[in-house]
């Protein structure tokens, strides 16, 4: 008997087989259990607000859990990186779209750059990834216990930060789901954080999402050998296929964009479809933090098999 991947994977101690392994605010009784555990005062009447909406809609949007003071040391970390006298170990500029240069360049590469081509690579896309490794500013927002406390809520255990992003301006990345991108077991034990370093204009290519996308779909609808096939390991000819996906479910829904102010922080559902939205003002920043946290235990990452996309 020949069996096929999907039959191999299926027995493997990673494969998806129970709703009970989702997570509480996604189970069948959410609406219940939710009533319940503010009936028996196990949560307050505002977190009790902030979980329901996460159930109906798969995002909440709050304020006021990392300081200022925090926010504006990163800032200026981030500020001063392209023009430091030495050059930082480890540190990659990654995901530039700018005039003659390459996607990804080390920052002693950035540095060794004339000061002109570094202004204008400051003033174009890129992004940073596991800034956090490096720099304290961004190691105090991606460990601070306000918000590991909150996702613990949302999730219903106990999460960690795994993985963070940071970007000085808008992407206009397409849309996608989260749980698409990352190797997670059991399913949906991710939420994306997405912090606004600044006010954030409508025209500089805000984040944009789809409220109750998240509902009544499941990441193994497209990646049925999830998570050890999903949008990092697929062939290169069932990427737009995904993409064509993504935005076919995303006509289903309202659009959404986080025009947020310095401090806000929306959280998302693992399933939930978002993007960046269009750039109108390519003069406007969008300065931003993002953080993904997964379940402890959960993170798959390590298992995942190449070749991959990126």
């Amino acid at each position: 008997m020949i069996l096929k991947i999907a039959d191999i994977l299926k027995n493997l101690p990673w494969s998806f087989n129970s709703t009970a392994e989702l997570p509480w605010l996604d189970r069948s009784r959410a609406e219940k259990s939710l009533q319940k555990a503010r009936q028996q005062r196990r949560i307050s009447e505002r977190e009790y607000q902030l979980l329901d909406h996460w159930r109906e809609l798969g995002y909440c949007i709050v304020k006021d859990l990392i300081p200022a003071t925090a926010i504006d040391n990163l800032v200026a970390e981030l500020a001063d990186l392209f023009f430091l006298e030495s050059a930082i170990p480890g540190l990659r500029i990654e995901g530039i779209q700018a005039e003659n240069l390459p996607a990804s360049l080390s920052h002693d590469q950035v540095l060794a750059l004339d000061i002109e081509q570094r202004k204008a690579l400051v003033n174009s896309i890129w992004r940073l990834h596991a800034f956090h490794e490096i720099s304290p500013a961004a190691q105090a927002i991606f460990d601070n216990q306000n918000l590991r406390d909150l996702v613990n809520l949302i999730i219903g255990k106990s999460c960690e930060p795994r993985y963070s992003i940071n970007f000085l301006h808008g992407t206009e990345q397409g849309l996608h789901e989260d749980m698409a991108v990352f190797y997670v077991h059991p399913a949906n034990h991710l939420v994306g954080v997405w912090i606004a370093l600044e006010d954030i204009s409508a025209d500089a290519g805000p984040l944009i999402f789809y409220p109750k996308s998240h509902k009544n779909i499941k990441v193994t609808d497209f990646f049925p050998d999830y998570p050890a096939v999903n949008l990092k390991n697929i062939t290169a000819e069932q990427i737009p296929q995904y993409q064509d996906y993504v935005n076919q479910r995303a006509q289903n829904y309202d659009c959404q964009s986080f025009t947020a102010k310095k401090g806000e922080i929306l959280l998302w559902h693992g399933m939930l479809i978002h993007g960046g939205g269009k750039i109108n003002n390519t003069l406007l920043t969008r300065k931003s933090m993002v953080i993904h946290f997964i379940a402890e235990g959960g993170d798959y990452n390590d298992r995942a098999l190449g070749p991959f996309n990126w």
